[in-house]
C-alpha cells in the first residue's frame, strides 16, 4: 500500500509559511478581474460538467511522534453501518524522568499509569462503557525510540500489565491530581505489580540509559473497545507533562530504616505511534469502494476513504476566465446513521506529485497562507435550505486549480484529478456520507461562473 506522510500539527507553521512562499502571487481571480477592458466577455454559469468519481481508501500514513509534539494519539474501536469496523491502537515508550533513581533493595508497593484525556481528538459516543488495556510488546521484539511508523505497521504483544473495566470516558471533566490543587481530565490504569518490581531490579547501568532502558521494557500497547454501538474513539495526550506519566510507589530500606518513596516515568522523548484498522466488510460502504461513484459517496478519516474527483473535460471549456469554481457535495443520512458520529468538520483538495507525494491544490494554499484558515476555501459542513428542507452541505473552492485544468493541453487526465480526504486525516476518526454525481435528490456537481474571452 502507498505511504503518505501526515505532518503532525507543529509542523503546519513551516509547511504554510513555505506554502506562502510558493503560491504569494497566486490569488485566485475573481470575475475576470485581471483582463483588459477590451477582452471582456459575456459572464457565464454552469454546473453540468461532468465529474467522474471514485470512492477509494487512504494511503498508509506516517504517525510516529519521536519528538514528543503531537497533540494527542488515539485508541478505540467504532462500529457503525455506513463504515464498518475501525480501531486504533497506541504504542508507546517510556523513560525515567530522573536517570540516576535508588532502586537497591527496593520492594514495589504499586505502580500506576495515567494518561491526560484530550477532548479534540474524541469521535462516537462517550456515554458508553469502555475497557482500556496495557499489553507489553512482546519479547523478541520492541518498539524503537529512532524508527518511523506507519499507521499499517503493529507490534507483538505479549504480557498484560493493566486495565480499566467499564469506564465511561469524561474527556471534559477536570477533577484533582493526588491532593493537589491541580485539576485536568485524565484516566489512572493500574499496572501490575510484577511489572513494578522488575523495573526495581532493573540494573543501574540500564536506568542510566534511555536508549538501553527502552530495550528491555521494549514498548506498550494500549487499546480500548466498547461492546455497544458506535463505540468511540478514545484520544490520550501523551506528552502532557502535568497528567500523563507513569508512577512507582516502592518501599526502600537503606540500613534499618524502611522509607515509602515515589518514583515517575515520563513519555516525553520516547516515540510512539498510532495504529489503524479498517474493516468493512458488511457496511453499506462496502460495495462502493473502487468503483465509479453514482449514488453515495463515502470520506473516512485515520487511513479510511478518499475521493478521487476526475474532471474529464475541462479542459474543452475554450477561451474563459474562471471566476469561481466550487465543487458542492451534500450530506446523505441514510439508515443507520448515528448522531454520535458526526460529519467531517473539514475536508479538503489534494493533488499527486508524482507516486508518493501530495500537496493541497493552490485554492487551499492561498486561504491557509493569506488567512490563516479555510475560510476563503470552504470544506466545513454548512446548514443550508432548498425546496423548504434543511440540509448540510460542504462547498470546496478549486478556482485557481480548476483554471489550470481549462488550460491544459497536455492530454494528461492526472493534471484533472483531484483528491477528497480529511484534513490532518491521521489525526481525525470522522466520516461522512455524500450524494453522489447521480444521486436523483441533491447530486455531487461542479458549479462554475466564468467570463468568456472574445
Amino acid at each position: 500500500m502507498r505511504l503518505t506522510k501526515v505532518i503532525p500539527f507543529p509542523a503546519i507553521g513551516l509547511l504554510l509559511a513555505g506554502a506562502a512562499l510558493m503560491f504569494q502571487c497566486s490569488k485566485p481571480t475573481d470575475f475576470g478581474a485581471d483582463l483588459l477592458e477590451n477582452e471582456r466577455g459575456e459572464f457565464g454559469y454552469t454546473d453540468t460538467l461532468t465529474l467522474r468519481i471514485t470512492v477509494e481508501r487512504e494511503d498508509s500514513v506516517e504517525t510516529s511522534d519521536r519528538t514528543s509534539t503531537s497533540p494527542y494519539l488515539m485508541c478505540g474501536e467504532l462500529q457503525d453501518l455506513n463504515f464498518g469496523r475501525t480501531r486504533a491502537d497506541l504504542y508507546t515508550l517510556f523513560r525515567p524522568s530522573d536517570l540516576s533513581p535508588r532502586f537497591q533493595n527496593a520492594v514495589v508497593d504499586s505502580i500506576v499509569m495515567f494518561l491526560r484525556y484530550a477532548a479534540d481528538g474524541f469521535y462516537g459516543d462517550t456515554t458508553q462503557r469502555q475497557t482500556i488495556q496495557v499489553h507489553r510488546v512482546a519479547a523478541g521484539s520492541a518498539l524503537r525510540w529512532n524508527q518511523t511508523y506507519y499507521s499499517n505497521q503493529s507490534l507483538p504483544v505479549d504480557e498484560l500489565l493493566g486495565e480499566v473495566v467499564d469506564f465511561f470516558p469524561r474527556p471534559r471533566t477536570n477533577v484533582p491530581l493526588f491532593d493537589t490543587i491541580e485539576k485536568g481530565p485524565y484516566l489512572r490504569i493500574p499496572l501490575s505489580d510484577a511489572f513494578g518490581q522488575e523495573i526495581l531490579d532493573t540494573d543501574s547501568l540500564t536506568l542510566t540509559s534511555d536508549t538501553l532502558f527502552w530495550q528491555k521494557i521494549r514498548g506498550l500497547r494500549i487499546t480500548a473497545a466498547s461492546n455497544a454501538t458506535p463505540g468511540a474513539m478514545l484520544a490520550f495526550n501523551l506528552n502532557n507533562r502535568g497528567f500523563s506519566f507513569i508512577r512507582l510507589y516502592y518501599k526502600y530500606t537503606d540500613d534499618t530504616l524502611t522509607t515509602s518513596r515515589v518514583f515517575e516515568f515520563s513519555f516525553l522523548g520516547g516515540n510512539k505511534f498510532n495504529h489503524f484498522e479498517h474493516d468493512y466488510t458488511g457496511s453499506l460502504a462496502e460495495n462502493h469502494i473502487g468503483k465509479p461513484a453514482e449514488d453515495l459517496l463515502f470520506i473516512q478519516g485515520l487511513t479510511g476513504l478518499r475521493l478521487r474527483v476526475e474532471i474529464p473535460y475541462a479542459h474543452l471549456l475554450e477561451n474563459i476566465a474562471v471566476n469561481k469554481a466550487e465543487l458542492e457535495m451534500t450530506v446523505a443520512h441514510p439508515s443507520g446513521a448515528n448522531a454520535a458520529l458526526p460529519p467531517v468538520n473539514q475536508l479538503v483538495l489534494s493533488e499527486r506529485l508524482g507516486d508518493s507525494v501530495r500537496l493541497f491544490i493552490p485554492d487551499v494554499f492561498y486561504s491557509l497562507t493569506t488567512f490563516n484558515d479555510f475560510s476563503r476555501f470552504g470544506g466545513k459542513p454548512l446548514h443550508t435550505f432548498e425546496n423548504g428542507q434543511e440540509l448540510e452541505r460542504y462547498r470546496l473552492t478549486l478556482t485557481q486549480r480548476f483554471q489550470g485544468m481549462v488550460d491544459n493541453t497536455s492530454g494528461d487526465l492526472q493534471k484533472q484529478t483531484l483528491l477528497v480526504n480529511v484534513f490532518l486525516q491521521g489525526r481525525s476518526a470522522h466520516r461522512v456520507v455524500l450524494f453522489g454525481p447521480k444521486s436523483a435528490t441533491f447530486p455531487a456537481k461542479l458549479t462554475l461562473k466564468y467570463t468568456r474571452v472574445r
